[in-house]
């Protein structure tokens, strides 16, 4: 812990996860507090915003929630938001692939729901009785995931990890690609095995009820990111929104207050960053931007996300998000129930997430061709946020700085900084509530 007394007065940059926790524990510690948010909007890279042809709150980017995400669910919980996410008894996942086979070409969909009781018996009972991929790699998935449970691994990525696992190209297509792509956001060569290890142990080391997942019932800013603000308001604290800072004040090795937009200097001695690397480098004095941790914030690489919402000339009924598998996409979440748009995900370098906006919104029609026949795409809008997560690959992990820095009043957070997990929301949620235990002088857990 940092040592210091609570500070009476701090300031909190980025209202992202990390920020608005950091700010709201920070609030509710008595604490006076002031969250200063660039945009107009809260949530940071979980927000909504207004398309203006239909009028719609969509979401930068579909997000899933996992029930074993308790620092999360305790944010959300004090926020306002938790009693509308209702997650299912356990894990419950619908698969869906095109099926060249049915007559005229088509596609299938096929439902892998886990019982909330049965330990690792009944996970491997689920599998079996999926009706997905065949019995060999039903039964390798299960033996693979049995394994991964019991015992460390060694390997730094994933794809090594599947390799000492004995997870082939079928096992990874419809169990542990999708889940990996959406905790990771990397090829499999890439991301780090130990985070996506801690993961699967976290939701599924209690038993399969820990990885149900829940897609939030509402467009983000208003559904979690909005309450937030509103909490920390409530609580005493200040939420400045399109409040630009220019750079974080040093002297004497201590920080001594933010300068902001137009010449406004705000004095504090506690400032916590919760802002990607880049705009972190760019806060901090020249001198202090080579040493550690700072001097290794370059090595942490930025991965991208896109979102493409297709219109569609007829109701999609189905579950509210589906797995695709051997597809140049992702995941199809349903964000408007079977009368909205479908939303069509997908991330990485090597994925057309990477892909200049027209090929991608091509490649979007031509899949939805595929896994919806009979329906005609009458609009599409992709939406791209080329840093969407950071610090995921196994190579980046020694180089993410933890939440204490040696100058004196800052701290760290955000879901790219040393929290153990990938760059998620329970990630980022931990780190800024970290960051506040630094700053208001708590032990730590």
């Amino acid at each position: 812990m940092s040592g210091n007394p609570a500070p009476a007065r701090a300031a909190v940059i980025g209202a992202g996860f990390a920020g608005l926790a950091a700010a709201l524990r920070l609030a509710e510690a008595g604490v006076r507090v002031c969250l200063l948010e660039s945009s107009q909007r809260l949530g940071g890279r979980a927000s909504s915003f207004r398309d203006p042809r239909s009028g719609a709150d969509l979401d930068w980017g579909p997000h899933l929630f996992m029930a074993a995400n308790p620092a999360l669910r305790s944010f959300l919980a004090r926020a306002g938001a938790a009693p509308e996410l209702r997650f299912p008894p356990s894990l419950d996942v619908t698969y869906r692939l095109a099926d060249a086979s049915s007559p005229g070409g088509g596609s299938r969909a096929v439902r892998l729901a886990f019982p909330p009781k049965g330990g690792r018996l009944g996970q491997a009972a689920a599998l079996l009785r999926w009706p997905g991929p065949g019995l060999g790699t039903r039964l390798g998935i299960a033996w693979g995931l049995s394994r991964l449970l019991q015992r460390e691994m060694g390997e730094a990525s994933v794809a090594g990890l599947l390799d000492s696992l004995g997870q082939g190209k079928a096992h990874r297509a419809w169990f542990w690609e999708p889940f990996a792509r959406a905790v990771l956001n990397l090829p499999l060569e890439e991301g780090s095995a130990a985070l996506f290890a801690r993961v699967v142990r976290e939701s599924f080391g209690a038993g399969p009820e820990g990885a149900a997942l829940a897609v939030p019932p509402a467009p983000l800013g208003a559904f979690w990111a909005d309450r937030a603000g509103e909490a920390i308001e409530g609580r005493g604290g200040e939420v400045r929104r399109g409040r630009a800072v220019r750079g974080i004040a040093v002297e004497g090795g201590a920080v001594r207050g933010l300068r902001l937009a137009e010449g406004e200097f705000l004095e504090t001695s506690c400032v916590i960053s919760a802002v990607p690397p880049p705009a972190l480098l760019g806060f901090l004095p020249v001198d202090c931007r080579r040493a550690p941790p700072f001097g290794g914030l370059e090595r942490l690489r930025p991965s991208p996300i896109a979102s493409a919402y297709l219109w569609l000339d007829g109701p999609c009924p189905g579950a509210p998000f589906e797995a695709l598998v051997e597809e140049a996409w992702h995941w199809l979440f349903r964000p408007g129930g079977e009368g909205g748009p479908i939303c069509l995900v997908a991330g990485g370098e090597d994925s057309v997430a990477a892909l200049p906006r027209g090929e991608a919104e091509l490649s979007a029609q031509e899949a939805a061709g595929r896994l919806l026949p009979g329906r005609r795409v009458t609009r599409a809008l992709v939406e791209r946020e080329r840093a969407a997560t950071w610090a995921n690959g196994w190579e980046e992990q020694p180089f993410r700085p933890g939440a204490v820095t040696p100058l004196k009043g800052l701290f760290l957070a955000g879901d790219w900084t040393a929290t153990g997990l990938p760059a998620t929301a329970e990630g980022a949620v931990r780190s800024g509530e970290r960051a506040a235990g630094e700053a208001l002088g708590l032990p730590r857990p």
